[in-house]
């Protein structure tokens, strides 16, 4: 068994004194019991003080080899630190092997899994101080931190069986408060695996997978935020090294998941981290003719950011790239040596959290897919497309909406007790990897120190080689990994029933179980963790903006690109554990995009008055980038009216243009129209103008009464000229006169009645 209860260890004690046995000396006991019990050599003890508590932290660093050799001796090296405020003497250090008859050893990986859970005062092993070299400080002052050596012959552990056994480090010492007695002030515990020669035959086929993550954020004009984490994290001790210097210390090919969009980032690190440059990157072939006046390989966007003009001074020295560059472009070269002959499988751009994607905006995932990494192109860096997640989980939907050349990883935790090495769900083929080879020894506390996770890994080898079940096992690297010992921790696995190589060497070993996508295991927490759709839409909103950009330069047709690929990032994993910086970020680069969208703004006169159902008027576009652009014009009214721009207007950099715009109304209402600058497609940039647009056309009701009026006085005249006619030819002599008496009444009517 793993674990020993306090019970068993008393029964062990009393079976030690009455036995007699004398080959390992555990604890010294006081004079009184040694008196009484003088051939008494080994005892089993406990971690008797809780891992907080204990006033020493000790650390293992090495254990040489990592599995028990038949003969030579077990080296341990490692620290131990005084947490205390007071001066430590005469520290000892001694091995702790959960060994002999007493002490089972661990033969699956539930006990291995069970064996994490252990409390820090259970009993797992003796302690060794009789044989070998115990480690040695004389003194250990508050606060420092001393290093230490320890050599166990082999011989003078007792195994029988095959299997996992515990093996650590006890730390005992005096101090003011704390007397010289025999409880450990200290303690550290790892795995120790014990596989016989005769299970070399069939290795057990193992991949060990690195991941080359890390969170990328971008400033608001594009330029890579945090320069100096970068810095360090590139640096001789950073993290990014550290993985390189794990790549070179391997004589086995790796497999490594790698974000493109960090290596992009690193590149234009190395290019001097500008902002985004909004200048020409393609001939000027534009049919407009326009000349091109816009500055080439400068920046600038604005007044404020140009000085308002577009002369640059052929002189001047160009400005010297920041530190931050050279270690880039130092790492970058670096890189490319390292990934030679390894498989690099490319996460999805910006290594999105590719459920919650889906669940907001499948298209995202198809750009995200589709997006390649300028920089890993540029090493001459072949890659496979890969599915997976940080803790291994994937829902049903994104294992559909896997590429079919793509490798799918997901954790055993979705299968239930007996996962297997492979699975096929609904066409789709996944390799499974191991949660447990990658969580560490327990100590007293989890470690993920390179030796930690090396004899976890050698212990999960262990249990499937011993009970003849050689499933590939398949290890992802946690995140937290410090990879403070790349040397140690390959040389520890070169042990002749592992076979380490490539994730396709594992995949074509290993047979794959049917699975329904509704049996596998994907827990409400991981649902809980997804983005949220309202950072899904931010991302999404930053990119149509980009494209809005990019679509209104002329001569640069790249900038929509460069914000698709630094608005990815904001879907990242890592985005996860904190959603609302994550928007701010987003939403201060949207700002910055529709602040140069805003730069080409319209302006109208205060009111039109057309003279007739139609006409023209004049507006005013003004381009305040440094930049040639082209753009629409689109009006907004009620129906009673329509307003025809041109398809396209180009402006110069800083330029101004006129353009006639023709109005159409069919009623006598004032209209208030909204015109807005836009691009070729419609999409309003962000400047706009009003103003009202009124008719002066007469009214038809006028012109009827008018009409009418016309036509009563010519037929009063027709009347009198018939009547003129008919008396002339009766002969009556007076017909005349009375006709102009009747006509002259007639006026001085009209004259009275006017």
């Amino acid at each position: 068994m793993p674990v020993v209860g306090p019970r068993r260890y008393v029964r062990a004690l009393v079976a030690t004194c009455a036995l007699g046995a004398g080959t390992v000396l555990g604890v010294p006991t006081s004079s009184a019991s040694a008196a009484a019990a003088p051939t008494v050599a080994t005892v089993a003890t406990a971690d008797e003080v809780p891992v907080d508590e204990a006033p020493l932290g000790v650390a293992i660093r090495s254990i040489t080899p990592g599995t028990l050799p038949t003969a030579g001796n077990i080296v341990v090296t490692g620290t131990v630190t005084n947490r205390t405020d007071e001066v430590w003497d005469d520290l000892r250090l001694y091995a702790v092997v959960g060994d002999g008859d007493e002490f089972e050893p661990m033969r699956n990986q539930g006990e291995l899994e069970l064996a994490m859970a252990t409390e820090p005062d259970e009993v797992v092993g003796f302690r060794k101080t009789q044989v070998g070299t115990p480690g040695a400080i004389e003194e250990l002052g508050p606060g420092e931190t001393a290093g230490y050596t320890i050599v166990l012959p082999a011989d003078s552990v007792d195994v029988s069986r095959p299997g996992v056994y515990w093996f650590g480090v006890h730390a005992l010492g005096d101090s003011d408060s704390v007397p010289d007695d025999d409880l450990a002030d200290g303690r550290a515990r790892t795995f120790l695996p014990y596989v016989p020669r005769r299970y070399d035959a069939t290795p057990v086929a193992a991949s060990v997978v690195v991941p080359l993550t890390q969170p990328v954020r971008y400033a608001a004009d594009g330029s890579v935020d945090d320069v100096p984490g970068w810095e360090k994290a590139l640096g001789d001790q950073g993290r990014m090294t550290r993985l390189l210097d794990l790549a070179d210390a391997s004589d086995d090919p790796l497999t490594w998941l790698v974000d493109p969009a960090l290596v992009d980032a690193i590149a234009h690190l190395a290019a001097g981290n500008g902002p985004r440059d909004l200048g020409p990157v393609v001939p000027n072939d534009d049919p407009s003719g326009e000349p091109d006046g816009s500055p080439t390989g400068q920046p600038g966007t604005d007044p404020e950011e140009s000085g308002g003009t577009d002369e640059t001074d052929e002189t001047d020295e160009p400005e010297p790239l920041p530190p931050v560059a050279g270690v880039a472009a130092a790492w970058l070269e670096r890189l490319g040596a390292s990934l030679q002959g390894d498989e690099v499988l490319a996460l999805p751009y910006g290594n999105i959290d590719v459920p919650a994607t889906l669940a907001h905006d499948p298209q995202l995932l198809e750009v995200a897919l589709a997006q390649r990494s300028a920089a890993l192109e540029e090493l001459g860096v072949q890659t496979r497309p890969a599915l997976t997640s940080p803790s291994g989980y994937l829902d049903a939907d994104t294992i559909r909406a896997a590429p079919s050349d793509a490798r799918v990883l997901v954790t055993d935790r979705m299968f239930g007790d007996r996962p297997p090495a492979a699975a096929q769900v609904d066409g789709h083929r996944l390799l499974v990897t191991s949660y447990g080879a990658t969580q560490g020894s327990p100590g007293p506390a989890r470690t993920l120190s390179s030796i930690g996770i090396r004899q976890r890994l050698l212990a999960e080898a262990a249990v499937r080689v011993i009970k003849n079940e050689r499933r590939p096992l398949v290890a992802t690297m946690p995140l937290e990994w410090p990879l403070d010992d790349a040397a140690s921790f390959w040389a520890g696995l070169d042990v002749p029933w592992l076979d380490l190589g490539t994730l396709g060497d594992v995949d074509s070993s290993a047979t794959a179980t049917t699975v329904a996508p509704d049996d596998l295991d994907y827990t409400r927490l991981q649902e809980r963790r997804e983005l949220d759709a309202a950072t899904v839409d931010a991302v999404a909103g930053l990119i149509e903006a980009g494209d809005r950009l990019q679509d209104v330069l002329i001569d640069n047709t790249g900038v929509g690109g460069t914000v698709t690929e630094e608005a990815l990032t904001g879907l990242s994993y890592f985005a996860r554990y904190g959603q609302t910086s994550g928007r701010l970020a987003t939403g201060r680069s949207r700002a910055w995009v529709d602040a140069r969208l805003g730069g080409v703004r319209i302006s109208a006169s205060p009111g039109v008055t057309l003279s007739s159902a139609s006409g023209e008027f004049v507006v005013t576009l003004t381009n305040t980038l440094d930049h040639r652009v082209a753009v629409s014009v689109r009006a907004e009214s009620d129906d009673g009216i329509e307003v025809v721009s041109p398809d396209r207007v180009v402006l110069p950099p800083r330029g101004r243009q006129s353009i006639l715009l023709e109005a159409r109304t069919t009623t006598n209402a004032v209209h208030n129209v909204t015109l807005m600058v836009t691009d070729s497609t419609g999409a309003p940039l962000g400047s706009t103008d009003t103003l009202p647009i009124r008719p002066t056309q007469v009214s038809g009701v006028i012109w009827l009464i008018m009409g009418t009026g016309a036509g009563l006085l010519f037929l009063a005249i027709a009347v009198r000229l018939v009547r003129r006619v008919s008396a002339a030819r009766r002969g009556d002599p007076d017909a005349g006169r009375r006709s102009t008496r009747a006509q002259a009444s007639q006026s001085s009517s009209r004259v009275e009645a006017v």
